[in-house]
């Protein structure tokens, strides 16, 4: 069976992260294609991870829209593609359009948060309930709020993202330093103000902290601003779009999220894989990749002082910080592994 996997642009981010892991994942069982309908856009990082599969066929197209998306319905049937899974709005728009006109038969589009702007929402409802074979979503909070707006409940159905790689739990080493670290674009989801404000809440009860945040995005000079504007700048650093962000993580003692809302962050899993415990909003499947008080703290979003209390409490006892690692850790392998993230896709395909 011949498989396009089509994102619009090849960025760095997590729903983009999981195109590629489900490329790897099913290259051993189908003929995969992996397609960036914009050749503009392509993450080196992620470019390396397919690339260490050889039987995975990878395409990037030039020229205008128009001119992309024809090439890509000539793609679909030079190649005969039975399937396709999309990864977001314009990406799930071009490939039931281009299924139409090629006449490729099944078309799974792909929903990767728990909420969506009302134009994409819209644009969503109509692909799947009308066109798709399916809508998959990444959580289940997403799947109670999207039925809710009016998706088909029997159109819809939740994969979690997975995560390879899964390394052994190790403790880590005390430095006398505490390095709480978000990872993330700068955008107003990710909500970097109220986490600043947590540095300024707990900074005088801890001077030993430093707080780092590490991504890109269109809010960075207003971040950069804030953190001026606090006095915080012997507190927090900031790294743009780093290459190493894994030895981050792996020289960090705890993680810290502030969102507004997510679907399964994938941030949140390259966390408590670099044996991590968590401080983070209940939001979107956090409560699934977090339990409460075992393998971290959930919190309400924009609760300055729970956040406060959560990270103090880590921040003082290294004991709690290593045992909330190593149950986070356990926690992963059970549910989020890659063998079961393939399984559920086989199903869904061979259905």
């Amino acid at each position: 069976m011949n498989i396009v996997i089509l994102v619009k642009n090849l960025t760095s981010g997590g729903a983009e992260k999981q195109s590629v892991l489900l490329a790897k994942a099913l290259a051993n069982y189908y003929k995969i294609h992996y397609v960036i309908l914009n050749a503009k856009y392509q993450e080196p990082k992620y470019l390396s991870l397919i690339r260490e599969t050889e039987t995975i066929k990878l395409i990037a197209f030039k020229g205008s829209l128009v001119s992309r998306f024809f090439q890509f319905c000539n793609y679909l049937k030079a190649n005969e593609i039975n399937c396709i899974f999309s990864y977001l709005t314009a990406a799930n728009f071009y490939a039931i359009l281009a299924a139409r006109i090629t006449g490729v038969k099944k078309v799974f589009t792909g929903i990767r948060n728990a909420y969506l702007p009302p134009l994409k929402m819209f644009i969503d409802r109509i692909l799947c309930n009308r066109f798709a074979t399916t809508t998959i979503l990444n959580c289940y909070s997403g799947m109670i709020y999207f039925v809710q707006n009016g998706f088909k409940e029997n159109k819809t159905i939740v994969i979690s993202n997975c995560f390879e790689n899964i390394i052994p739990f190790s403790q880590k080493v005390n430095t006398g330093k505490i390095k709480i670290i978000s990872v993330g674009r700068f955008v107003k989801q990710k909500d970097y103000f109220t986490a600043l404000k947590v540095i300024d809440f707990i900074k005088d009860s801890y001077p030993n902290i430093i707080y780092q945040i590490v991504g890109f995005g269109e809010l960075e000079t207003e971040i950069r601003e804030k953190i001026q504007e606090m006095g915080l700048t012997q507190y927090v650093e900031i790294y743009i779009n780093p290459n190493n962000i894994p030895n981050l993580l792996n020289e960090a003692d705890i993680y810290l999220s502030t969102s507004l809302f997510e679907g399964t962050s994938n941030s949140l899993m390259e966390a408590i894989n670099a044996n991590l415990p968590i401080v983070a909003t209940d939001v979107g499947d956090n409560n699934r990749l977090i339990l409460a008080e075992e393998t971290g703290s959930l919190t309400a979003v924009g609760d300055v002082e729970a956040l406060s209390i959560s990270l103090g409490k880590l921040i003082s006892n290294e004991q709690r910080r290593n045992t909330f690692a190593r149950r986070g850790k356990e926690h992963l392998l059970r549910n989020y592994s890659v063998e079961q993230f393939q399984e559920n896709y086989k199903q869904l395909i061979e259905k």
